[in-house]
């Protein structure tokens, strides 16, 4: 079978490039895994650029019922004074974001691949290419099929198919952390304010959800985690009131909770000749700063927007760039560094410098007009 793009991967990022570029060109859309496979139970948080990504995809009125706005972002440091607020109305926004749990993402953009080739599960076993297209060949439940392309775009997540098939080398920092997922019941409203509570071990995300409930991304040491996962709802609830205050109140029920463990991987290269890496099969980011998902909906929009100005046959990849990566891969390895660190002249540092940023309202429009992306440039 002959397409202009083949996307290897159906998560969130392939299945929006897909969407993206199906009424311009014909796009065969790759994933191994069943679509009846194991619910997404991640709680997603979207930035402005993400949400106007959506809006211009035509899928976020299916998106929205489901959606919480985030008006305000409260940063802090548990034990220490100073802390950080940011707000929409700063930067003249309506809002920062929303927070939205990731099955209802994907079930919005598959149903809107209205004009794309899926093959699903469908794995991927040789992927070659020459001066003018590419050869891929994938096992489906019906036996092999091969596949030709111009482009080929490796969405594929961590553990990128693509990327190994290509040889290409990356560049890993095991954090020896993970992170544990879930949801909060609250006893009063949240008033749609997102929480950062940084400990001296780790970090807790409080993000506001509907119906009073919060999504909470507590990160630590693996050893801390594992003991975190052994307490039963009460005494994980308990802890979690005990660590992160009472800035949201009583908290009065826990979910399920979910481990995820936590590393940054970078491929040390992201184009080779017909094919390009993009989302977490680029770079695995650490989850503090919120910036992986983001990062790669950036990427999409940029990546989408710069195929559009060209002939599938005047395509040359080497072409596309963006700088959006290397602003929020720093940002999340080094407030990683940074609040991890138990020094006394950095604690103070860090104090002060909230401080600071928390009065110097230039400064906070700077960082969260970088942090969201150029809306302008979005499809």
């Amino acid at each position: 079978m002959q397409f202009d793009i083949i996307i290897i991967g159906g998560g969130m990022v392939g299945a929006s490039i897909a969407a993206a570029l199906q009424s311009q060109f014909k796009v065969a859309l790759i994933d191994a895994t069943p679509p009846q496979a194991i619910e997404d139970k991640r709680l997603i948080a979207l930035n402005y650029s993400s949400y106007s990504l959506f809006s211009n995809l035509s899928i976020w009125e299916t998106i929205n019922p489901h959606a919480t706005p985030i008006q305000e972002v409260h940063v802090s440091h548990q034990g220490h004074f100073g802390k950080t607020r940011l707000l929409a109305s700063e930067i003249g926004l309506p809002f920062l974001g929303h927070v939205v749990p990731a099955k209802h993402i994907n079930e919005a953009l598959y149903s809107n691949l209205n004009l794309v080739t899926l093959l699903r599960p469908a794995k991927l076993t040789h992927l070659t290419q020459d001066a003018d297209q590419t050869f891929v060949t994938v096992e489906t439940p019906n036996g092999k099929q091969e596949l030709t392309g111009k482009i080929v775009i490796g969405a594929d997540g961590t553990h990128s198919t693509v990327r190994e098939l290509l040889a290409i080398p990356t560049e890993k920092i095991d954090y020896q952390q993970s992170a544990i997922v879930t949801m909060t019941e609250l006893q009063r409203s949240h008033h749609h304010v997102a929480y950062e509570r940084f400990l001296n071990n780790g970090a807790i995300a409080m993000l506001p959800l509907l119906k009073n409930t919060a999504a909470t991304i507590w990160t630590a040491n693996n050893e801390t985690i594992t003991q975190l996962l052994q307490h039963n709802d009460h005494d994980f609830l308990n802890r979690l009131q005990k660590e992160f205050g009472y800035r949201l109140g009583k908290l009065i029920k826990i979910g399920p909770r979910f481990n995820f463990p936590l590393q940054m991987i970078k491929a040390k290269q992201k184009i080779q000749h017909r094919v390009i890496l993009i989302g977490n099969a680029a770079h695995t980011l650490h989850p503090i700063a919120a910036q992986g998902l983001n990062l790669a909906l950036y990427e999409v929009a940029e990546l989408v927007n710069y195929l559009r100005q060209h002939s599938i046959n005047d395509i040359s990849l080497n072409e596309f760039t963006t700088n959006q990566e290397k602003i929020s891969m720093n940002l999340s390895h080094h407030l990683t560094w940074l609040f991890s660190k138990d020094f006394f002249m950095l604690k103070v540092a860090r104090q002060v410098g909230m401080i600071g940023f928390d009065l110097c309202h230039p400064l906070k429009k700077k960082f969260m007009l970088k942090t969201k992306g150029s809306v302008d440039n979005l499809l």
